[in-house]
């Protein structure tokens, strides 16, 4: 028969080779781009794999198909480039494990039947394509069954591990296919069946391997949001400090006013000059902060802040409506909310150029239910996102972005949410939490 390499039926095939390479990735990794692209693009790698495919070299197709996976997954979604190349190497070991086992299965057939059966070039060929190709897409929905859920995350310390059992299948597979096929009946069904169970053990080991990266990284994870919570309740423990020392400094001012009061009354005026001289600096001071709040935790955390941004060369605003009562909030959730918020902000705010350092802040009530926190900062990085989630532009991402995660778990404890937008010069944080939350 003639190579049937360019016909119609060879080109679905090599779009389901593409279908199922997004499949797999996508399972584990957010795509990035737009869905215009992202059919421009499948198009364009499936008529390349078409084109090379009609050569007809499988040591072409073994060089060049994993440059062509990577290309296409660096292309669409949002991974790292060791990821992205480890995970390409693992899905290309599958295929390649694939096409071997069943490459065994139609030299046995071969030898057992007795009708010619076509190579997998040729126009008979195709049903035996149809079978692999079955088979290998039911077993890519058990795979994506048990790895949809997985946060492998863009970059993962683990994922080399997972090489291991996939490249080793497939050079034990490859070597099967340089061995001359046996005369013994038993040898060479032992030899198709150790194939495909070795194929089967191989997704299995992975997902197995796959599910432990997840748990390893998610128990990093906690292991880091703890230690976060805990710096927050030292951090606590500073701004109730702050907050003793202040109302013990305003207290003994009151008691200088009840002293200048009774000279005054006395005629001591120049007694009364004396004690100002003597405590000048230390009462300017004492006196120098602002009242943003009449609760003493928050009033502390926004004063902390002003330092802050006055060290960054930061412009802040700082709009608290009147009388606005935070006493449903715990001290260590309002510091671990607000606290994350404002050091975002003045972290992107102070990365800017400094005449574009700039946080505006409100808190008030959006109605009779919900208290808003409200922040607009400039920002000079790009923010990068996961699907909905931002995740950090720091270099060393590792353990960042958990302040968000704290955020987003509070907020969700008093029945509210966490909006974060990018709108032209300036990334908008909304944090609405319910006033009847403890109720």
């Amino acid at each position: 028969m003639e190579n049937d390499l360019l016909s119609i039926s060879r080109l679905f095939f090599c779009g389901m080779d593409v279908y199922m390479l997004y499949r797999f990735f996508s399972a584990m990794f957010v795509k990035k781009i737009e869905k215009k692209k992202y059919v421009i693009i499948n198009i364009a790698i499936t008529a390349i794999i078409f084109f090379e495919n009609s050569v007809g070299s499988i040591a072409l197709n073994f060089f060049t198909m994993p440059l062509l996976y990577y290309a296409y997954v660096r292309t669409l979604f949002s991974i790292s480039k060791s990821n992205s190349m480890a995970y390409t190497i693992i899905y290309f070991a599958f295929a390649g494990s694939r096409e071997l086992s069943f490459e065994l299965l139609y030299r046995f057939l071969l030898r057992v039947l007795p009708v010619y059966i076509s190579p997998w070039y040729e126009s008979g060929g195709i049903y035996l394509l149809l079978i692999q190709y079955s088979a290998s897409f039911l077993l890519l929905l058990f795979i994506e069954k048990y790895i949809k859920k997985l946060e492998i995350g863009v970059h993962n310390a683990f994922s080399w591990y997972l090489l291991i059992v996939p490249i080793l299948s497939l050079m034990v597979s490859v070597s099967f296919l340089h061995i001359e096929f046996p005369e013994s009946l038993i040898t060479q069904i032992a030899m198709c069946g150790g194939s495909f169970s070795l194929f089967f053990t191989n997704v299995v080991i992975f997902i197995i391997l796959a599910r432990y990266t997840d748990a390893m990284n998610k128990i990093k994870y906690a292991e880091l949001y703890n230690v976060k919570r805990h710096m927050e309740e030292e951090h606590l423990q500073n701004i109730l400090k702050l907050n003793e020392d202040y109302q013990r400094y305003m207290h003994d001012i009151h008691t200088y006013f009840n002293s200048f009061r009774m000279l005054a009354a006395s005629g001591e005026n120049n007694k009364i000059v004396e004690i100002i001289d003597e405590l000048k600096g230390e009462i300017q001071e004492k006196t120098s902060g602002v009242i943003y709040s009449g609760h003493p935790v928050l009033n502390a955390i926004l004063s902390e802040r002003v330092l802050t941004a006055k060290e960054k060369g930061i412009q802040l605003s700082i709009f608290v409506e009147k009388f606005l009562k935070v006493d449903f909030i715990s001290d260590a959730d309002m510091i671990s909310m607000f606290g994350n918020l404002l050091d975002n902000a003045l972290e992107a705010a102070g990365r800017c150029s400094p005449e574009n350092r700039k946080v505006n802040i409100k808190i008030f009530k959006g109605n009779n239910y919900f208290l808003i926190f409200y922040i607009e900062n400039s920002y000079a990085v790009a923010v990068m996102r996961k699907g909905e989630r931002f995740l950090s532009t720091k270099a060393n991402s590792k353990g960042h972005g958990l302040g968000i995660g704290i955020v987003v778990n509070l907020a969700e404890k008093y029945g509210g949410t966490l909006n974060l937008e990018e709108k032209e010069d300036f990334f908008i944080t909304t944090l609405a939490i319910s006033t009847c939350a403890r109720e």
